[in-house]
């Protein structure tokens, strides 16, 4: 039996592809139920606290200088960015753009918290988990990017 399909030649690799979606669905769950992202009001005003005494020094002068003046902007972006990437993980829609955006925001919350980065912490297993989605096919295992990338091969956020 000679094929061209990697599937034939590596069964290890492709047999279970719905990992990654799993991998993803509970990410994308894990964004839209966090606590961090509810527009509560003064939720930000009180992560800011947290984070300006027991974040990262660099961090602590970070968000001194850029996100305090404008809290309320940060905070509104905050919100649709884990609005966005909850839903975008979940239904496979730009899953590699969303997985980046995660990763951004998984970064900022593990440095606002002062952790670090090899110690076990839920933001460093998510870290890992939107890694493993980003580097995978996920959204095109099971979702709308796999639409999108027979329709437009050539995008990467698919």
């Amino acid at each position: 039996m000679n094929s061209d399909n990697p599937e034939d030649k590596n069964p290890r690799v492709s047999s279970r592809p719905w990992l990654f979606v799993l991998a993803r669905v509970y990410l994308g769950i894990s964004f839209l139920f966090s606590d961090h992202g509810n527009a509560q009001p003064n939720e930000l005003a009180g992560f800011l606290r947290f984070a300006l005494k027991n974040g990262y020094r660099w961090y602590q002068n970070l968000l001194t200088s850029v996100v305090v003046p404008h809290s309320s902007t940060f905070g509104t972006l905050i919100v649709i960015a884990e609005i966005y990437v909850g839903i975008a993980l979940v239904i496979g829609f730009t899953t590699r753009l969303a997985s980046c955006v995660a990763l951004f925001l998984l970064l900022n919350y593990m440095c606002a918290k002062g952790a670090l980065p090899w110690r076990p912490g839920i933001d460093q297993s998510d870290i890992l988990v939107a890694v493993v989605i980003l580097f995978s096919d996920a959204g095109r295992i099971f979702g709308i990017d796999k639409l999108l990338a027979n329709r437009f091969p050539k995008l990467w956020i698919w």
